[in-house]
């Protein structure tokens, strides 16, 4: 089982995609956004994607297509556009929490202040459960213009816990962006590994245990 210094912890911030919720739609709408602007397969590729549409308030899929487009210099037809948008809202329709976050989340906030830090875009982020979940304070990346492992991200999420970095635990699913950003600022920090995603990350760190779901966090932390 993963360890932590319990004893530091007064925070817990999870990240949302694939730690807290999923979208098991087929096709998946990023990887077809992917396939659409040709990158991919390229290293850190969805991350191109992140860059266009996660690091500004947009009203929707279509100026998140238009963002992409403007970075990556690819123009899409309209029709492939708008089957891209169809696609999107679709699989949004869709969206879930894992079915052990609200249970596993409210008995940590009865310890712990929770927080919520994520890359994500600012439109289509309302689906069942996640408003009632008992989170303190949330981050996302379109709301200070930057993306995870960027430091000042952890830091303003550590600000908005009233309380500092050392006695902050970070959850969540990309070892770069979620482990190693929140390492570098002095959290302590938990890989989850879920099972079932085509966007989930499957790096391989041997010197990491990752959680696989989050029914062991309580007793981790000790409850």
């Amino acid at each position: 089982m993963p360890a932590v210094a319990t004893r530091r912890i007064r925070g817990v911030v999870f990240d949302l995609w694939n730690t807290l919720a999923y979208n098991d739609h087929r096709p998946n709408p990023v990887i077809a956004l992917g396939e659409a602007f040709g990158v991919r397969g390229q290293p850190g590729w969805t991350k191109i994607l992140e860059r266009g549409m996660m690091q500004e308030k947009l009203t929707g899929i279509e100026e998140g297509i238009a963002a992409i487009s403007r970075l990556t210099g690819r123009r899409l037809d309209r029709g492939t556009a708008d089957e891209l948008a169809r696609l999107w809202r679709e699989a949004c329709a869709q969206t879930r929490l894992f079915p052990e976050v609200p249970e596993i989340l409210g008995r940590l906030a009865q310890r712990f202040r929770l927080g919520l830090l994520s890359n994500t875009q600012s439109f289509d982020l309302e689906f069942p459960g996640l408003s009632t979940l008992p989170i303190h304070s949330r981050l996302f990346s379109f709301e200070m213009g930057a993306l995870k492992p960027e430091a000042g991200l952890f830091v303003r999420m550590a600000q908005q816990l009233e309380m500092p970095p050392r006695e902050v635990l970070m959850v969540g699913d990309n070892f770069q962006d979620d482990v190693l950003g929140a390492e570098a600022v002095g959290m302590q920090a938990l890989l989850i590994r879920r099972g079932g995603s085509p966007l989930s990350f499957q790096e391989t760190h041997l010197d990491r245990e990752p959680l696989i779901t989050l029914h062991p966090l309580p007793e981790l932390l000790g409850d």
